[in-house]
Formats: structure tokens, sequence, C-alpha cells
């Protein structure tokens, strides 16, 4: 039985009232005006109370499961009636702030669609001008980004769970800058809890406005300013190399997991002469727009999401087979929202061992004289951040700037090194602009990275003089007084470049160094100026790699990353929030047991403490420094690093650690790994 319907008969143009009584059973009309308005009871019986209590905006947003047979289900949390109180906890503090305008984008999970006309109809409701791509099913979270800084609007949101399983959903809200919210984000949560205080004195409804409307408008465009900022970032050597390749007959294979990167590369790749098709350079696989992403990440009975940096992801995409036959040169892959970007080559057999050596991932042939070799984003961020570092030395623009190299702490200190390897080398150089490069590193979230250029930014605007910025740590950063952004980069697979000009808005009322989003676009076209240089010279990415690590001798060359799962994401109702609460606690624990080694111990302390609890089972070197990054605790081993942290995504602990000694990195950070694998085991026997 659905729930009672009202509706002024006399007056079709007045709302519809709806009211949601017990049943989750709702039908609302898009053709006219509608209020909706909830009970106690269901927010009692649906958990919605509970909901209100837990819910935040984290890393990326808002991101849960999702019924993906009924969007209306409450037995899966992300639903039409939490999203919708987001949207209207959202809508509220826009019109409170006098905000007039947002965009709404989003990939191609379950109810997308669905979930943006419910958001846009409920900012409309509020007056708001909501603003969809003008003839694209998909905006890519990159897209986004750009689209409201340059289209002067006051903010926006991509629907989108980015490389998470199919059954997942999200939401990511960005600020007129086009960067994840910060302030905002706590404002929304204390008006998600303000909508439950309603709904628990029984005075909770919402408006939602008809579809069509005049404040829904698909108007939203970018490529071509976006193309012009490319041009400034990308050197022109890059596409010079691109051109010469394709002339030469490379082909690259992309896998786009059935998401967003299609539609929207398409046009980008045309606008530079790239050709993209059957018959083009770019050979698209995956393209065709689904909600289970072709299924790429369910394998041997499990869901792996669509995540192109994990390992089973990027072995099993497709791309391997068609690298051994020759069928194309290199290969990457998008995830969805084109924010995330991985690459699989293929190299001569007899470098295997060597590539090994130097940390890179190699999947040997039997009898073949070929293997292929997997990379992981940091490596490819160092390769990307080496050659424009070579280009721009060439051109000169290098000595021009303060370029900033920012990563976030669990990214591979490699990319770091280059600061120092180019401030000596180029050293006179330098001496004589009063420049050199310059390095920051922010805790994990790409919102810290767009707030660092914002402060560049605003310091800039102020003629501050020499900018300076405060790291986690509290230490004071001098980024010069011309600082530029090289790259932001994030080690999980997401980065984004900046040029030497200001970006623009469209009625310049804007400017901006770079943008404040992960940019898989920008990254895809870098790393196929390389492709197009390796390819004219007959060499592999694999080759390129070893010549780099080797010729700046390269320090920090292993990387290893284990991802605790905590729980089983996909359960639902008893059975998901038992295991949900065990793989909180055992979160918690760790998480608040290393924090504790940064507080007020001396070093010996800490090396000791660390040894017990890893059972003084492999041998824990001294630390030379520890400290809590903002999201997890970093420590400094002298040789190497370590840091844990609880990803902000996913249901997983995340265990990083880098160095030159394979052997001991692995036997260290599984010892650590060790320790939440007893925590688990220990709370679950209980349980039982």
């Amino acid at each position: 039985m659905k729930d009672k319907i009202l509706s002024d008969q006399k007056n079709p143009s007045s709302p519809k009232e709806i009211e949601i009584g017990m049943n989750t059973d709702v039908s609302i009309p898009s053709n006219q005006a509608v209020k909706i308005t909830y009970s106690k009871d269901f927010f009692e019986n649906h958990g919605l109370f509970r909901w209100v209590s837990e819910f935040k905006l984290g890393t990326a947003g808002y991101r849960d499961t999702i019924n993906l047979t009924d969007l209306y289900k409450t037995d899966a949390p992300y639903n039409a009636h939490t999203i919708m109180m987001i949207a209207e906890a959202m809508a509220r503090i826009y019109e409170r702030r006098g905000y007039g305008s947002i965009h709404l984008g989003g990939e191609v999970r379950k109810f997308t669609r669905e979930i943006i006309q419910l958001i846009s109809r409920i900012f409309a409701a509020h007056r708001i001008s909501v603003h969809l791509h003008s003839d694209k099913g998909t905006t890519p979270i990159w897209a986004s980004s750009f689209g409201v800084f340059y289209n002067e609007l006051d903010g926006g949101a991509n629907v989108t769970a980015s490389h998470s399983q199919n059954f997942k959903q999200g939401f990511k809200p960005i600020d007129e800058k086009g960067m994840q919210l910060l302030s905002m984000a706590d404002e929304i949560r204390d008006e998600v809890k303000k909508i439950g205080e309603e709904a628990m004195a029984g005075r909770y409804s919402i408006n939602l406005s008809a579809d069509p409307s005049p404040n829904i408008k698909k108007d939203f465009h970018y490529l071509d300013a976006y193309a012009d900022y490319l041009k400034d970032i990308v050197p022109e050597e890059a596409f010079l190399l691109i051109k010469r390749a394709q002339e030469a007959g490379m082909k690259v294979g992309v896998s786009t997991m059935g998401g967003s990167m299609h539609e929207n590369s398409v046009p980008i790749f045309k606008h530079f002469g790239i050709s993209a098709g059957t018959d083009g350079m770019i050979q698209y696989v995956h393209w065709e727009k689904r909600d289970d992403f072709h299924r790429v990440g369910e394998i041997d009975g499990e869901n792996y999401g669509c995540d192109p940096a994990k390992p089973i992801i990027y072995r099993n995409i497709g791309l391997k087979e068609k690298l051994l036959t020759g069928e194309i040169d290199f290969g990457f892959i998008w995830d969805p929202d084109g924010d995330r970007y991985n690459m699989v080559t293929v190299a001569d057999a007899t470098i295997a061992s060597k590539a090994e050596e130097i940390g890179l991932e190699v999947e040997k042939m039997q009898g073949m004289d070929r293997c292929i070799v997997y990379f992981k984003p940091n490596q490819i961020y160092f390769i990307n951040t080496a050659l424009k570092l070579e280009m721009i030395a060439r051109s000169g623009e290098l000595f021009q700037y303060d370029w900033v190299i920012s990563t976030t702490y669990p990214t591979s200190k490699s990319i770091g090194e280059l600061t120092e390897i180019f401030n000596r080398r180029y050293a006179n150089e330098f001496a004589k602009h009063g420049t050199k490069l310059r390095l920051f590193r922010t805790p994990v979230g790409f919102k810290h990275l767009g707030n660092m250029v914002s402060t560049i930014e605003r310091q800039l605007s102020e003629g501050k003089g020499e900018v300076m910025l405060e790291d986690t740590t509290g230490e004071e950063i001098s980024l010069g007084r011309k600082p530029r952004i090289l790259i932001l980069a994030e080690e999980s697979g997401g980065a984004a470049m900046g040029g030497t000009e200001w970006i623009r808005s469209k009625n310049g009322k804007r400017e901006s160094l770079s943008m404040k989003e992960k940019d898989g676009m920008q990254i895809a076209l870098m790393n196929l100026s390389i492709m197009g240089k390796l390819f004219i010279e007959r060499k592999s990415y694999t080759q390129l790699y070893i010549e780099k690590i080797e010729e700046y001798d390269i320090q920090y060359r292993y990387y290893y990353r284990i991802d605790k799962k905590l729980f089983d994401e996909s359960l639902t109702g008893k059975a998901r929030g038992d295991a949900r609460e065990i793989g909180n606690r055992a979160k918690d624990f760790m998480v608040e047991t290393f924090k504790s080694l940064t507080e007020g111990k001396t070093m010996g302390q800490v090396s000791r403490e660390l040894r017990k609890m890893t059972g003084n089972q492999i041998p824990i070197p001294e630390v030379k420094r520890i400290f809590w990054a903002g999201d997890g605790t970093y420590i400094d081993f002298g040789k190497f690093w370590f840091e844990l942290r609880a990803s902000g995504t996913d249901a997983v602990l995340r265990f990083y650690i880098e160095g030159k000694e394979k052997e001991v990195l692995e036997a260290v950070n599984n010892a650590f790994v060790g320790i939440a694998d007893e925590k688990i085991m220990a709370l679950s026997s209980r349980r039982d």
C-alpha cells in the first residue's frame, strides 16, 4: 500500500502533498510541484534518526551502499530519503547565504539520473537555478570542478562514488572554486541534524519543484575554455610528440569502464586533432555506459570495484592481451568519474628482472620474449613530473617561477626527491632568477591540496610578497614570491597540474592557479605525449622509468600499500550492522593506538613500543621522527617511511610503506597489518 497522496484537484498547479508515514513505496510525480511530509514513525522505523546522528561528509563527500532495485528502500543507508535530506540541508544553506546557482552532474551508477532529478527539484523549489550538462548524460568530476569555476556558479555537486563497487552511490559537493567543500561541510552536517530534530517533532517536510522547471537548465558548457587551459599546462613540446606519434601509427588502448570518460574525452581529443575510435590512435574498450562497469571488478565471486590502481583490476582489464598481440602499443584506464588514472604496458623480457629491482610490478609471460609491466599511479606521477620538469627546463619556463610540487603524505617521496635534484642541477639558473622548486605536503584528500592552492592565491592577491604556508606539523614553509603549480598528486590515483598563467572565469570575476580537483584528462594527455616520445624512439615505458630512476638516483623506489578490509560492505540489515561494529572498533583501536605514539614520547620509547606491538618478531629500526599527519600516523625510519590511516571512502585500513630495501619494507608492513588481524579476530570471537 502506497503512502497517502493529497492534492487539490481544483487547482492542479498547487503542490501535490505526499505524507510518508510507514511505507517506503512512494510515488513522486515529476510534472508538478510536490510537498513531502515525513512522520516521526517513518524516521524511527527506518533507522533515519540513527543515520542523521552518524552523517558527515568525508574525504569524498558522502558515499555509502544503495539498494540496486529500489532507490526508496531504507535497508541501505544511501537512499532517496537520505539524499533528499542532504540536498535540502545544502539548499537551505545556499538560500541563507544568498547563493543563486548550482551545477549538478554525475556518472553512470544505478539511479544517478533519478538522484540528480530529485536534487535538482529541491534546489529549484528553493529558487536556486540548477545547471546540467548541455548535451551529455554524464559529467566527470573534473568537468564539474572546472565548469563551476569557469561559469561563475555558486557551487556544484557530482553524483559519484568514484572507484567504489557498483553497490555504492555517492554525492560530492564542491564550492564556487570547484573544490570539495571544507567549511560548508560541517554546516551541512549540522543542518541535517536540524532536519532530524524537525522529524522528531513531526514537522519535517520538503518541497520539490515540477520538472521541467524554468530553474532547471541544460546549459552547462566547459569544453572550449577547458581546452585553452590544457594548452597552458601541457607543454607545446608534448602536443607535438602526440601528433608525430599519431602520424607514425601509435595505438593506445583506453578502458573507460563504462563510465563518463568515453563521451566526455572524445570531443577533447578531437579538439586537439587526436583521432579516437575504431580507426583512431585512441582505441576504446568498455566504452558503452553501464552501471555495472562491464563487471571488470567482479572476479571469482567477489566485487572489487573499479579502482584502476588495484592490481586485481588492472591485471584483468583486458589490456594485457591487446598489448601482447600488438593490437595496441600502450594502455591506460580511467575510473567512472574520470578522476583516477592508471596504465598497463609491455616491455622486452630481457629487462624484466631489472624492472622488478627498481620497484615495478612485472608479469612474465612463459615462452614469450615480452613481459607485461604494471605501473602504480605514484610511478606515473614521478615520470610525468620528471619529464615536464625537463621540458620546461629546455624552454626556460622552469626558472621563471617558484614551481610547487605538492603531494599528500602517503604519496611517494620519489616525486618530492625531484625538487632537491633539479634545485641542485640548475642552482645557477635558479639563483639568477631568484626562484627554485618548492615542495609542500598535505593530509590525504584533494580538498587539502586545493586549499593549499587557494591559500597561495589569496596571499598573492593580497600582495604578501613571499608566500608562506604552515603544514600539518606546524612548520612554516616558503613557496617563494612567484609560485606556480607544477603538480598536485595523491597516491590513490588522482592528480592535477597547473601552468604559467592564471585561469580566468568566463566574465573575469574569478582567477585560479590550477584546478582544485583530480583530473584524469590532464594526466592522460601529458602521459600520452610520453607514450608518443617512446613510440617514436622505439622504447618501452619500462626502459624510460629505469633510466630516470637511475639518472636521478631515486631512493624511494619500492612502494608497498596494504588495504586491510574491516568488514564486507555488501552486507545489508543486521548482518551489516554487526560486521560494521566490529570493523569500526578495530579501526578505532588501530588509529588511536598509533596516534598515541605521537603524543609526548621520545623516539626511543616509540621504537620500543613498536617492537612490543609486533611481538619482537622482526627488527624494527630506530624511529627518527613521528607525527600525526592530519588523518593518520606518519613514521620516518630514516631509510624508509610508514603511515597508517583509515580510508575516508572504503571500510579499510591503509598501511603504506616506502624505501629502497624491498624485503625489509614487506616484513615491517606485514607485521603492522598483523596487529589489526589479531584485533579483528579477538573482537569477532567475543561476538561469537
